[in-house]
């Protein structure tokens, strides 16, 4: 999947959209243990990485032309 990435957007895109991604993953699972009235289970285990790497594939794939290089 990051190969087809790569070739949509170029190495250093990639990257930089993967990481991004990513960090939205990991915001989006704390704030979520952050609502009032959400009971606390015990932790789960997510895939943040793969999660972050299907997000961008799916944006690049919105876009008509991925995202230009």
């Amino acid at each position: 999947m990051m190969q087809r990435l790569i070739d949509k957007v170029g190495r250093e895109k990639a990257v930089e959209l993967v990481m991004q991604a990513y960090n939205t993953e990991l915001i989006t699972t704390w704030l979520s243990r952050l609502e009032p009235g959400k009971p606390l289970g015990g932790p789960k285990r997510h895939d943040h990485l793969g999660d972050a790497l299907r997000r961008a594939v799916e944006v690049c794939d919105l876009t008509p032309s991925g995202l230009a290089r």
